[in-house]
This record gives structure tokens, C-alpha cells and sequence, in this order.
């Protein structure tokens, strides 16, 4: 078996800003024969019910076989085509480097160009070679770039792990362009995975990371063998099944597949800002010792301290644009963008809650710790004058404790498109930067043995004082169960610090949907 464990020293307490040696590649296909090499990729075939997979399973529509690979002008072509072959209406392909590329860490990256259209799902993931801690996904999964096709401008990266199904769950990051699709060129997609973290990578730009924190109580399994697999499945049970908009055949188009034994640098810093916010920090991560920096901003931005350092800070204006930063090292010259977007100015569209009108949007249903209703204002000060609001006590002997109301007519799209927002005033005792996180779901589905299932969408929000009323705004993070409709979502839920033991009193108020001013006049 070629495993390769890569063995490199690195400072696990945070994120480096330089690292002392260039990455070396360990493995690599640039697709430069005329057939696909066998010494680096083994066919998968059929509809998985040779191993007891069916559907994949997930319910998928294609059958695999290598006629469906072709390697053209330098790049690998996975096809999917509208045709009958068994009793599937659909055929495709999936390779995977099982038993001959093998490895625990380093950064894993390939350039794709993703094809689109309902039903669509292409996929460049890792799977575990040696099931140490038992079936899927106990021994884990790392997707490193998934696409459902009918949002072609928004990937995703994921890791699965915890019992088997039904009570498997996963976490998830992504990323939306703000133009385009991503058919429309390459793109860099990688996974730079390490003892303890996992981060993602979209041309060099880190959008997601997670750690064993992050699932816990969950086992973090990723620190075994892991192999690569890349396919194009049609239909199943997240992309949905084709219809009559999507053509074919459609083609996810591969340039080069690596493996190296480091990190290379990358960018971390906020993709979307508000009007004239002050003091944005951007950073570039793992760059090689002896580095130099030129970072460029867009007109109207202005680059407050930083410049020639791994690191600046930036005050924003009225517009965004492109930040631009030139690293010139030993190792290579590179050049990393982003564009950063400003929010529009957000109106009020209307209160959930504010505990002094009977125009409630929510109704209560639940709550796993103790909350009283028209509660006395603990402490009027100019962010919040009104004499009642909500008060929580969290139940410091459920890690998950929840309060959930009963809700309908929001605007899902808008609200994960972030055309509209939650807002809410907080008060409490808890430390700073406790996260809170807002939910919506399907009641009827969300299981608390099952999450992520039944939920469609979190946000979420973190506190920024003490004792002190103050305005927080929620941030879509991820969308979730993707079979959940707009239609089907009847629960809202907040959590106060999940994942903690804490029994801290949280008084809330104005709990709102803000919109854009652009938006907000549509209404």
C-alpha cells in the first residue's frame, strides 16, 4: 500500500504566520496521458448494490463506468449523460486512489471546473482507507469541494463523522461568488488538514475551518489514512433529481489533482463588511520565513497599518472591491484576491418579538431551561428603553439547551442570501463572545439523536458586553438539511453558548428581520 504519513512540525496553539520550509509535492496527476493512469486510480462501478450501497446511499440516478471518463488536451473529463444503461436512466463516472495514494495530513488541492443544472452533483472528497474507528461516518469524511447544481454559484466543505445512520452528522462551510459560476473557470479547491484542525480553501482564500471542539462530544476521527475520490452523481437526496431545465451531457472538468507535505500561504480576513467599518483585519497564514507582502486596496478603503507585514487592518468606506496582496518568497511568487462586498444600509421589515405589542410573529413552544415572558427590564439604557422583555435561564445540565417558537412566513431565500437579517438585543452575565445560534427547521424532523437533519439553516451571533444591553446581528453560517423547504420550515430556535455547561440568565428584546434598503423597497 503506498501510505504516506507526513510527519512536520507546526504550532498547534493558532494559526502561523510563517513556516520555515517550501511544501514538497508528494503526489500528483496532471492528467498529461491520453487515458487515465491506473497506477494512481482505480474505477468505481455500477449503483453500489454490489456492496450492499444502493443509490450510493443516496438515492442516486446514475450508473458508473469508465466509458464515462475521458482525458482530453491535459484535463480529466467526468461526463454524465441522459441514457439507459441497467435500470438507471443516467450514467457517469468515479475514480478514487484507494490502496495507491494514501495520506494522514498535508494539503490536498485540485483545480475543477464544476458543471451545473438541477441534479447536478459533482464532488472531490476523501474517504478513510482503513475503517479504524468503525463504518461510515465513525472513521469520518472530508469533502473538499461539493456542488449542488442548482446553486452553481456555491460550494461547499464538509466533514461527516459520529454513529452510523441515522444518528451520523456532519459540519459544514460555504462559499457563494458574488459573479459568476463556477462553470463559467478553475477554480483551486483544497483541504490544508492537520493534527487538530481542518481548513478550507477556495483560491487560496480560507472560508472554513473546524477542530474537535467544534463536534464535540462527537470522536474527531480524522487522524488515520485518508484516499481520494472524485465523481459527478445524478440526483439523490440532497441535489434533488434532474427535471426538465437540466441538459446534458454535463462535464466536471479536472486539471490537476496534488498532495504536498505542507502548506502554502493563504488569506483569512472578512468577505463582506458594513458601511464604513473600522479596523478589518486581514492575514496571510504559512508564509515561508523572509516573505515580503504588497498588499492593494480598492478606492475608498484606506489601509490603516500593516502594509509590507503578513497582516493589515483596513477601514472600509461606502463600496467594496478587490483586496490584492503580492507574496514574493524562496519558494514561489503568488498572488492572492478577494473580493470584499459592503452591505447596503438595512430598514426594519418587521418585529418577531418585542414583548409589548400583541403583533407577535413567533409563538413559544419549548424551552429546555427557564423562560419567563414579559420579564422586567433589568436595565434601561439608550440601546433598550422598553420596561419588558424575554428572560432565559439556561439549563447548565443540557449542552444543547434550546428555546423554540413556532413561526412561518419568513423569507428563507433572502435571509441565507443575506438580503435580510435577524437582529436582537441582548443582555446578560455571560462572557464576552458567547456564541448564540438561531435555527430554522421542520419540527417534525428535527431529532435531536439526528442533527443535522430537519434543520435547514443556522445562524448565528456572539456576544460583546456585560451586564449591558447591546444590538447583535446574526450571520447566515451554513445551510443545512437541504431537503427542508421554505415551505416546510414551521420552528424557530435559539441557543444560548451551545456545546457548554454554563446556567448564565439571558434577557432579550427587539428580536427583528431587517432587510436592505434596496430590498426593503420591493416589499
Amino acid at each position: 500500500m503506498n501510505r504516506i504519513h507526513l510527519i512536520f512540525l507546526l504550532l498547534l496553539s493558532g494559526y502561523n504566520y510563517s513556516i520555515a520550509q517550501c511544501p514538497q509535492v508528494l503526489w500528483e496527476d496532471e492528467f498529461e496521458q491520453t487515458v487515465l493512469d491506473t497506477n494512481k486510480w482505480s474505477f468505481q462501478l455500477g449503483d453500489g448494490c454490489d456492496i450492499n450501497l444502493c443509490g450510493w446511499g443516496n438515492n442516486e440516478l446514475q450508473w458508473y463506468q469508465s466509458e464515462n471518463v475521458e482525458i482530453v488536451d491535459g484535463t480529466l473529463r467526468i461526463i454524465a449523460k441522459e441514457e439507459q444503461v441497467n435500470d438507471k436512466p443516467y450514467t457517469s463516472a468515479r475514480i478514487r486512489t484507494l490502496e495507491k495514494g494514501d495520506w494522514t495530513y498535508g494539503r490536498f488541492e485540485a483545480s475543477i471546473k464544476l458543471p451545473t443544472g438541477k441534479g447536478m452533483w459533482p464532488a472531490f472528497w476523501m474517504l478513510p482507507t482503513q475503517q479504524v474507528y468503525g463504518g461510515w461516518p465513525q472513521s469520518g469524511e472530508i469533502d473538499i469541494v461539493e456542488l449542488v447544481g442548482s446553486e452553481p454559484n456555491q460550494v461547499h466543505g464538509t466533514i461527516h463523522y459520529g454513529q452510523p445512520w441515522p444518528k451520523n452528522t456532519y459540519a459544514q462551510g460555504s462559499y457563494r461568488l458574488q459573479e459568476g459560476e463556477f462553470i463559467d473557470q478553475f477554480h483551486t479547491f483544497a483541504v490544508e488538514w492537520e493534527k487538530d484542525e481542518i481548513r478550507w480553501l477556495l483560491d487560496d482564500y480560507v472560508y472554513s475551518t473546524k477542530h474537535p471542539e467544534d463536534i464535540a462530544p462527537n470522536k474527531w476521527p480524522f487522524d488515520q489514512a485518508f484516499h481520494f475520490v472524485l465523481n459527478l452523481a445524478v440526483g439523490g437526496n440532497w441535489p434533488g433529481n434532474p427535471d426538465a431545465t437540466t441538459t446534458f451531457p454535463q462535464t466536471m472538468e479536472v486539471e490537476y489533482v496534488r498532495v504536498f507535505d505542507g502548506f502554502f500561504p493563504s488569506l483569512s480576513g472578512k468577505r463582506k463588511v458594513e458601511q464604513k467599518e473600522e479596523a478589518v483585519k486581514y492575514t496571510i497564514l504559512n508564509a515561508p520565513e523572509g516573505s515580503t507582502f504588497t498588499w492593494t486596496l480598492p478606492a475608498g478603503a484606506t489601509l490603516v497599518e500593516g502594509q509590507g507585514t503578513p497582516e493589515i487592518t483596513v477601514d472600509w468606506g461606502e463600496a467594496g472591491g478587490t483586496v490584492k496582496v503580492a507574496i514574493n518568497s524562496t519558494c514561489k511568487t503568488q498572488e492572492i484576491t478577494l473580493d470584499v462586498s459592503v452591505k447596503a444600509p438595512l430598514a426594519k421589515l418587521f418585529s418577531l418579538e418585542d414583548f409589548e405589542t400583541d403583533s407577535k410573529q413567533l409563538s413559544y413552544t419549548f424551552s429546555s431551561g427557564t423562560f419567563t415572558n414579559d420579564a422586567k427590564n433589568p436595565a434601561p439604557n439608550a440601546v433598550n428603553t422598553s420596561a419588558l422583555s424575554g428572560k432565559y435561564v439556561r439549563n447548565k445540565a443540557n449542552r444543547y439547551d434550546v428555546l423554540t417558537y413556532s413561526i412561518s412566513n419568513l423569507d428563507i431565500k433572502a435571509l441565507t442570501k443575506e438580503t435580510q437579517t435577524f437582529f436582537i438585543d441582548i443582555y446578560t452575565s455571560a462572557p464576552v463572545g458567547t456564541e448564540i445560534v438561531l435555527q430554522l427547521e421542520n419540527k417534525s424532523r428535527a431529532q435531536a439523536s439526528a442533527y443535522p437533519k430537519g434543520r435547514h439553516s443556522r445562524f448565528n451571533t456572539h456576544t460583546q458586553k456585560q451586564n449591558e444591553w447591546h444590538r447583535l446581528e446574526f450571520t447566515f453560517v451554513e445551510q443545512l438539511d437541504t431537503s427542508i423547504t421554505q415551505a416546510t420550515i414551521d420552528q424557530l430556535v435559539l441557543l444560548f453558548a451551545p456545546n457548554s455547561e454554563s446556567g448564565d440568565t439571558y434577557y432579550f428584546d427587539h428580536f427583528d428581520v431587517y432587510s436592505s434598503v434596496k430590498d426593503a423597497h420591493k416589499k
